[in-house]
This record gives structure tokens, sequence and C-alpha cells, in this order.
């Protein structure tokens, strides 16, 4: 049988007169978040005193905030951030307001990681599992980018390296670059990347791999 709400969270509804189905909804079988209205309706309850947000970033197309809460001695916090990609609502700073409070309340009232706040568990949905993977690619898309601008040079090294087949040359270059930013840069170029699906065999190919090892062994 699926999990219901915790005791906690039940305790609280019968509290304030307000039915499972009216202040949680069920994600997925055994997960469910709360909505934000019973959310702040348990946090009058509780007594539960916020600090004025801390602001981490505010643009016209991102913001991330950081709230604090205190009840009965114990202090919480949690982050919450809003953008163009994450909200419909264009009011980036109440949403991210709103996020980080919710956050904060499941902490105090000591269910985070059990259920999910009304916002959280949009990631759940078939809507928020198409906008998180359009996130990360678009997210991939911009590192990639930001390395192929900072390492220009060695990339136009390699791409001449390759016409050359000049594997000693392309695997210099591929080595002198850190980690994160080879990281970045290998993107398919179907997905925008800087490299053709030519040079990326290359760059797999046997004569690559010799001539990286010579280098590496000195």
């Amino acid at each position: 049988m699926p999990a219901d709400i915790p005791e906690k969270v039940k305790e609280h509804l019968v509290a304030l007169e307000l039915t499972r189905d009216a202040a949680c909804w069920e994600v997925r079988p055994g997960t469910w978040s709360v909505k934000h209205f019973a959310l702040e309706r348990i946090a009058t309850r509780m007594g539960i005193k916020f600090d004025p947000p801390q602001v981490l970033t505010v643009s016209p197309d991102y913001v991330a905030l950081c709230v604090t809460g205190h009840v009965d001695g114990q202090s919480e916090w949690s982050v919450g951030e809003a953008s163009a990609s994450t909200s419909h609502n264009k009011y980036y700073c109440a949403m991210a307001e709103k996020r980080a409070k919710d956050r904060v309340i499941l902490k105090l009232v000591g269910v985070h990681g059990q259920v999910y706040a009304e916002d959280e568990a949009d990631d759940f949905t078939e809507q928020g599992k198409a906008r998180n993977e359009l996130q990360e690619k678009v997210n991939a898309l911009m590192a990639h980018n930001e390395a192929a601008r900072r390492e220009w040079e060695s990339v136009g090294y390699m791409k001449q390296a390759h016409l050359d087949k000049d594997a000693l040359a392309f695997a210099e270059a591929w080595l002198e670059l850190d980690e994160d930013t080879k990281h970045a840069l290998w993107l398919a170029p179907t997905k925008g990347g800087v490299f053709t699906t030519e040079e990326r065999a290359y760059l797999r190919s046997n004569e690559v791999n010799q001539a990286r090892k010579e280098i590496i062994n000195g």
C-alpha cells in the first residue's frame, strides 16, 4: 500500500480542520506534496517567525533568496530560486521567497525529505520533467559556449591539428585543458558542440591515444 503523509503533518491538518486531499496531493504513489496555503497555516499554528530574506541574486531573469525561520529555539534555513525556466509567475522575488519559506516550514515541522513543498513537487510532473531536461540542456550549452570562448585558441589549434593529421599537437592541446573544460567542450555537434563528429572521433583514435601516452610518460 502506498505510503501516507507523515503523522506530524496529519496532526497539524487535523488541528487546522483540513483534509489530506484538500491540503496535499499525491505526486506519484507514495510521494506526497503539501500545498503552500496549508504550509502557511501550519507555520502560523506553530508560531514560526521568519527573518527578512537574505538576497543572494536578483536580476530580471533570475532570483535567489535565503530564508531563515525560528520556532521553540530551533532555527532552519533554505534557499528559494525562481527564473523564467522554473516559474510561469513573473514575480520572481515573491516566488523565490515562497519556495524558501515552504522548505523552511517542512524542516521545522521535521518532515523535510519525507514530503515535498508544492513547487518542489512540480519536478515530478511530466511538464516539470520536460522543463528540467530543457534546463539541463541549456546549462550544458551555456557551459560549453563559455569554455569554447575561453579556450578558443586551443580549440582552433586542435581543429588545425586534425586537418594536418598531427596527433601529437592535437593531444598536447587537449591535455593542456583542465577536466571541467574538457567536460564542457565534450558536447555533441547535434547539441551545439564546437567539435565536429570527425574531430571527436579523432580524439578517441589510436593515433591520438598513443600521442597522449607519449606526452604523459615523457
